[in-house]
């Protein structure tokens, strides 16, 4: 999250710089010489050391470091030719340190598990969703701001169970796999939609589910708030593609027909996107001229009450 100074000027966060949150101080293993990296890297390449792996790669842990080495299937063997610390904004933002021969790379290693593990067991997947839906606000909001500055830097999530991490003691959640935008079949770039599919994938029980989407929502809502410059372009909140997806996983209670929920969904739809541009042209209009405008709180409270009207 982003707060005013005095006398800066909002710019398109497109063009901001990336950061670089990796520490290469002190007793560092990226301090080592080339070779060493190397050498300790082919060494972690054990069942011992096995993290996991997807369609295309392995990943392990590399002993007494914070970094992991993930390795291409068709260069198990042949990786470790070379090593650089020459990387791209691109690799840091998929938490790449070094690259090796033959497509292998050295990665930030983070704790916790992906939803998918738990893909197959009902229990343990509601037991960690619901873990997920008691983080705090801080949790969510720093989950939208590593998808938000992918996007700075035309980069999408591929918000699937695998690719998300959950670390449940320190309260984390990290995305680990963007990929370029490909120019020639570009799709839309919907942050909270993403988020709520990849914290509820493989089903989620209703009141577990909700919890999480009226935290997406109040994360999101977090970056309205007076003096602070959103993470990302406005344009880029998808709050009425959220709405939607939420309003898929509704439940019909009592004697409420379908036609019934139709009606009603479609009535607080019209009201959110009459809300949403309100709420945006305002913020906009802080941003531009850094004057206070107090009907900014009053409609992100109005928007975050109709956004959970659906149940």
């Amino acid at each position: 999250m982003k707060v005013f100074l005095n006398n800066v000027s909002y710019q398109n966060n497109y063009n901001k710089p990336l950061k670089n949150n990796i520490n290469f101080n002190g007793n560092n293993f990226l301090d080592l010489s080339e070779s060493e990296i190397r050498k300790r890297a082919k060494e972690s390449i054990t069942p011992w050391n096995f993290i996991g792996q997807g369609t295309v790669a392995k990943v392990f842990k590399i002993k007494d470091t914070d970094y992991c080495v993930r390795v291409p299937h068709y260069s198990m063997d042949r990786f470790s030719y070379r090593c650089t610390k020459d990387i791209s904004a691109e690799d840091k933002i998929n938490h790449i340190v070094a690259k090796l021969g033959f497509g292998a790379t050295i990665m930030k290693f983070f704790k916790g598990i992906t939803p998918q593990k738990y893909k197959d067991n009902e229990f343990s997947r509601d037991k960690l969703q619901k873990q997920i839906s008691e983080m705090p606000i801080s949790s969510y909001t720093n989950l939208l701001h590593q998808i938000a500055e992918a996007a700075d830097n035309e980069m999408l999530f591929d918000f699937s169970g695998g690719n998300l991490i959950v670390d449940t003691e320190n309260k984390k959640l990290t995305a680990i796999d963007f990929y370029k935008m490909p120019a020639d079949n570009p799709r839309p770039i919907r942050p909270l939609t993403e988020m709520y599919q990849v914290l509820t994938c493989y089903g989620a029980k209703p009141d577990i589910g909700k919890k999480i989407y009226e935290n997406i929502v109040t994360a999101a809502l977090e970056e309205f708030k007076p003096k602070i410059i959103p993470c990302m372009d406005l344009e880029l909140f998808d709050f009425i593609y959220l709405l939607s997806r939420r309003n898929t996983d509704h439940k019909l209670s009592g004697k409420e027909t379908i036609s019934q929920h139709i009606d009603k969904y479609y009535n607080i739809r019209d009201s959110v996107s009459y809300c949403l541009d309100s709420l945006k042209q305002i913020k906009k209009n802080e941003i531009r001229t850094q004057n206070e405008f107090p009907e900014l709180e009053i409609n992100i409270a109005k928007l975050k009450r109709l956004m959970n009207k659906i149940k």
